[in-house]
């Protein structure tokens, strides 16, 4: 029997290796040719370089396992598979099979002049509380021309107030076509302004009778390490921004993704607390649960089989490299990622053969405790010779 399972054993390791290859083809670096990927920036960086989300964090001795880790995998569950929350349909009006979060990168010429106002007398139906402008950013005019970010809406007279909506007939939003804020959920909308380079993330937005409604708005200079405020939430429980932390089907299908993902996890294991780079949390209170801006990262001991898909190995030297931070309320071990005919189906179906006890939470104090961190800042990159302090737990924000 030896010889005939070596030879069933090369000849299936022979069909996932040509599996490999068609899969390559397909969704590998070179993409179809007059294809303009969707993860177009407009030319602008996804932040610097050393924001703390494009820095590695894969050096075990300065980014050791968090002294929590086993307790809060064990909360959760470590036979927990990892869920791809993402799909391959791209048209919104398909609502049953489009999911995933777009994103929508607009010149300042596209706009609606002047930019549409937006209205924050929304009601989030799962808790019943009202929209926050207090925590939100509005668009106001500049004195060189243009429009620039403005923090505390609640400060901005009403008809004032105003965000980068694209068109609607070209808008691109989370969960498609549908304009029911009591049956559609989240509905973030994210758009990259180009030439000015700034990110407008909206959470719960909806067109109604003409009139654009959002339980919150965030905006982030993408050429910029300045964070938004301590307390202010965003279009994630957690305050950070969407869409550098998105997979992107194009990104993947180079073979390098040169930053973190997001990944949320249910209320019952999260405790309302936030930890740098956080600046918000949200939902139930539990002694020792896990913080918002924890960061997961996947342990270096897999490896990639060489039959996955250029996207998924991608996507898994990602999670090793830079980890995935816990970013708001939702179901267990789900990424989210943007909607796209160009992802693999077989992507999908292998990263469901990941499991949670494949990976460790990081201990990040050695870099919050380094001379010249602030944690109003994303720099995660210091001077050479700086040195952390003693150990210390990592410092909470308030």
């Amino acid at each position: 029997m030896r010889p005939t399972r070596t030879l069933f054993t090369a000849a299936a390791l022979l069909l996932l290796t040509a599996a490999a290859a068609a899969g390559a083809l397909l969704y590998g670096q070179s993409p179809p040719q007059g294809w303009t990927p969707l993860d177009d920036t407009g030319g602008c960086p996804l932040f610097p370089p050393e924001a703390v989300f494009n820095q590695p964090v894969d050096d075990l001795a300065r980014f050791p396992v968090h002294p929590d880790s086993a307790r809060w995998i064990g909360s959760i569950g470590g036979a927990t598979a990892f869920r791809p929350d993402w799909g391959r349909e791209e048209d919104p009006a398909r609502r049953q099979a489009y999911y995933g979060i777009p994103y929508n990168v607009i010149s300042r010429s596209d706009l609606e002049q002047p930019w549409p106002v937006v209205d924050y007398e929304i009601t989030d139906a799962r808790d019943r509380t009202p929209g926050v402008p207090g925590e939100s950013d509005c668009a106001v005019p500049s004195a060189a021309g243009g429009m620039r970010i403005r923090r505390d809406c609640s400060a901005v007279p009403l008809l004032e107030r105003r965000f980068p909506f694209p068109p609607p007939h070209r808008i691109q939003a989370e969960g498609g076509d549908c304009q029911d804020p009591t049956q559609c959920g989240d509905r973030h909308i994210l758009v990259v302004e180009s030439g000015s380079c700034q990110l407008w993330e909206s959470y719960m937005a909806y067109r109604v009778d003409g009139r654009w409604m959002a339980y919150s708005t965030a905006a982030w200079d993408l050429r910029s390490l300045e964070m938004r405020p301590q307390g202010f939430t965003s279009g994630d429980a957690a305050g950070l921004p969407i869409l550098p932390l998105l997979a992107r089907a194009h990104e993947a299908s180079s073979g390098e993704i040169g930053h973190a993902l997001r990944v949320t996890f249910r209320d019952a294991v999260l405790d309302r607390r936030a930890e740098w780079p956080a600046t918000h949390a949200a939902g139930s209170t539990r002694s020792n649960g896990i913080p918002f801006g924890a960061l997961l990262r996947l342990r270096a001991d897999f490896v990639p089989p060489l039959w996955w898909t250029p996207q998924a190995r991608a996507l898994a030297r990602a999670m090793q490299r830079h980890g995935l931070y816990v970013a708001d309320i939702g179901q267990d071990f789900f990424v989210q990622g943007e909607p796209s005919a160009h992802w693999s189906p077989l992507t999908m179906t292998q990263l469901r053969g990941l499991r949670l006890h494949q990976f460790d939470f990081v201990d990040l104090h050695r870099l919050t405790h380094t001379p010249g961190f602030s944690e109003n800042s994303y720099r995660a990159v210091f001077p050479a010779g700086s040195s952390p302090a003693p150990g210390q737990p990592i410092r909470p924000v308030p």
